[in-house]
């Protein structure tokens, strides 16, 4: 029903709107309008404007439809009514009154006409993702200018989806789309993901944040570690750190919350790659998802392919947990069975459950039922069997000429300058110079900023000095 009328009681008009759309391989969107299944008169058209779909005349001024860039249609609407306003005296309809319902109808008629084979069932949310991602990546890109993360893609889609289905995209649920998009069609040009975790060097206390632009620009430290773990919980690396445990190793630690992300399998594989050997370990909890952190760290995903490195699993293992005696927690079973990996299964189990993927249904032992004191004893047993770094002999050999050539030549420098009397005649020359007022520093830095406002006022200052001492 629509209302009308300017003062109460208004008269309640009954109304249908009807919508076609075909989608088009030339020339401009199209709208036309009949009533009453007669052509309208008065001056009816469409405009693109990116996504939307905007129909002006007829009382109208508004988006009626949204749609990919690039795609066209001709749209018919047929508001079928005992009474139609008119806006003017060549009686043209006033489409207004009935706004909401035509903004329905169009969207319904060009998503049909859009993806004819979905006519008869429902479209999903990776159909609005996939079909607006080239220009929701063209717009949080500047056209290709800057790189960008993926959470500004999901804030880009997020009110699409909600607009053309009603529904909230989430977090979970994008990250799967981009995931099948990119394993289909390759990795989106420009776009990087969120740091989460980190790596830590040994011998070198160097933390750094993991993501995938830290991967990109990454350089190994040479000849620093020769092995790396990976530990599903970020708070065991700061432990370590305090211990050395990474020195006493040469073992580089990484980490991050639950499942490997992209950029940790990047970097495996990077480091696979490298002339320096290095052995990679898994460590993770007694759990259903612990085996899975394992097994997709080692093998193949949607995103990437099989590590190019065997991976050793030191666990946490169901097993290995009962007979260190760690506290067993007991999980709700779910609706669903918990996904487990295919070595556990290949255990001797001499449980009520029968098996350790029927056991890891309901119980799991984390890595935290373990002391601080018992972890790192726990982990010292697991490398006993491996030995710290020793380079080749050449690297020894290019380390010790390094470092004894660094040190000659910084005590014969030292000597030098001492008997030169270096400070008397830096002293002399810098009382030589004409030094400018600061009234003239600070003009300096306010023409520079005129000029160049990308820079730093130590620039001009540093400008100054060269001209001063005669540098080019």
């Amino acid at each position: 029903m629509a209302n009308f009328g300017s003062a109460w009681p208004q008269a309640e008009i009954p109304f249908v709107v009807e919508a076609w759309a075909e989608e088009k391989t030339e020339g401009d969107t199209c709208l036309c309008a009949c009533v009453n299944r007669t052509p309208a008169t008065g001056d009816l058209h469409a405009a693109r404007d990116k996504r939307e779909i905007n129909g002006f005349g007829c009382g109208l001024a508004h988006t009626i439809a949204k749609a990919p860039s690039g795609r066209e249609f001709d749209i018919w609407v047929n508001v079928t009514t005992p009474y139609m306003p008119i806006t003017s005296d060549g009686k043209a309809p006033d489409l207004k009154p009935f706004l909401k319902e035509i903004q329905a109808a169009v969207s319904k008629a060009v998503r049909k006409a859009h993806r004819p084979e979905a006519a008869g069932s429902r479209v999903s949310q990776k159909d609005i993702v996939l079909d607006n991602l080239d220009d929701v990546v063209a717009e949080v890109s500047g056209e290709g200018r800057y790189r960008f993360n993926q959470r500004q893609l999901l804030y880009k889609l997020r009110p699409i989806v909600r607009d053309e289905l009603g529904e909230k995209l989430t977090t979970t649920n994008f990250a799967a789309i981009i995931t099948d998009y990119e394993s289909e069609n390759g990795e989106i040009p420009g776009m990087y993901r969120e740091p989460r975790g980190s790596i830590y060097h040994p011998h070198r206390e160097e933390t750094i944040t993991l993501g995938t632009l830290m991967v990109e620009d990454y350089e190994r430290p040479p000849w620093t570690f020769n092995k790396l773990v990976y530990i599903e919980k970020e708070g065991f690396s700061e432990a370590l750190k305090e211990e050395r445990w990474a020195e006493r190793h040469d073992c580089a630690l990484l980490s991050s919350k639950g499942f490997t992300t992209r950029a940790a399998r990047d970097l495996v594989d990077l480091l696979a790659e490298h002339d320096e050997p290095v052995t990679i370990f898994c460590v993770h909890d007694a759990d259903a998802p612990g085996t899975m952190i394992y097994e997709t760290f080692q093998g193949e995903t949607k995103a990437r392919g099989a590590r190019k490195i065997k991976i050793v699993n030191l666990g946490l293992e169901p097993w290995e947990a009962l007979a260190m005696g760690l506290e067993v927690e007991m999980v709700e079973a779910g609706d669903r069975r918990k996904p487990v990996a295919d070595y556990v299964t290949a255990y001797p189990c001499e449980e009520e459950e029968g098996n350790w993927a029927n056991w890891l249904q309901t119980k799991r032992v984390e890595l935290n039922a373990m002391s601080t004191p018992e972890f790192i004893a726990w982990l010292d047993s697991k490398m006993a069997a491996y030995d710290k770094l020793i380079p080749p002999a050449d690297v020894l050999v290019a380390e010790w000429n390094d470092r004894i050539t660094a040190k000659v030549r910084v005590a014969i420098t030292e000597r030098i300058l001492r008997e030169a009397g270096l400070e008397s005649q830096v002293a002399t020359a810098i009382a030589a110079i004409e030094k400018p007022s600061p009234a003239a520093l600070a003009e300096g830095v306010r023409r520079l900023f005129q000029q160049e406002p990308d820079r730093e006022w130590r620039d001009q200052i540093e400008a100054i000095a060269r001209e001063r001492v005669g540098e080019p």
